[in-house]
């Protein structure tokens, strides 16, 4: 148990800390941490994304029994720990897509969508496991922090429609063989800027291919 917590206070010192001083976000997660570290009677381990500098995984008893439901548990233990997120309001930054009983009697998943502006952010999603006496035992997924701030507090407004998009994307498959399957609007958290883009993907017997078209200049985004 103490080697873990050795090891969790390590992750975050070397993933936060500037180079001979400490900042105060770095204070924040090591004291909130120790805190978790804490009232999970030391079952807390934790996993860091260095490129994203968030928690990528975190496993233990993370909270107490209660007959709140899944999603209430969700909100509530993200809302404790928003923070090491670079979340600023929970409820609004995290969606349940769904809740998953699994058909086990042990075990809830409850999923989240990351939303900025009200839009999905691409390949941000959180997976929480809970038991069926209300603990959180699991936190799968890693976000990208401060997105709001990288977008300068401004949504962006598409100049290019989904529909436009799908003619741009079909310009670079063959539709004799690949079928559209779906389009979706989401914000590339790890492109400067944060821009918004739309992801066309079409089918082709098993397999699928997804173009990424910026919403502002019609490009395709690499």
């Amino acid at each position: 148990m103490l080697i873990n917590k050795i090891l969790l206070l390590a992750i975050i010192s070397c993933s936060n800390l500037l180079p001979g001083s400490e900042t105060e976000n770095s204070k924040k997660h090591r004291s909130l941490l120790h805190q978790l570290n804490v009232d999970s009677g030391s079952t807390l381990n934790v996993q860091w994304n260095a490129a994203t500098n968030t928690p990528e995984l975190m496993t233990g008893r993370l909270t107490s029994p209660t007959k709140h439901s899944p999603g209430w548990i969700s909100y509530a233990f993200l809302n404790k720990v928003k923070s090491l997120y670079g979340l600023k309001r929970v409820n609004e930054d995290m969606k349940i897509i769904n809740i998953d009983n699994n058909d086990d009697p042990t075990y809830f998943k409850v999923y989240l969508q990351r939303l900025l502006f009200q839009k999905p952010v691409c390949g941000e999603q959180l997976v929480i496991t809970i038991d069926r006496s209300g603990v959180v035992l699991r936190v799968e997924g890693s976000l990208h922090s401060d997105l709001e701030k990288k977008r300068l507090g401004r949504p962006m407004y598409p100049a290019v429609t989904q529909e436009k998009a799908i003619k741009i994307a079909s310009t670079y498959v063959s539709l004799h063989s690949w079928k559209l399957a779906s389009v979706q609007s989401c914000y590339l958290p790890a492109r400067e800027g944060v821009p918004l883009i739309h992801m066309v993907t079409f089918n082709q017997m098993n397999d699928s291919i997804t173009l990424k078209i910026h919403s502002l200049t019609g490009r395709l985004v690499e």
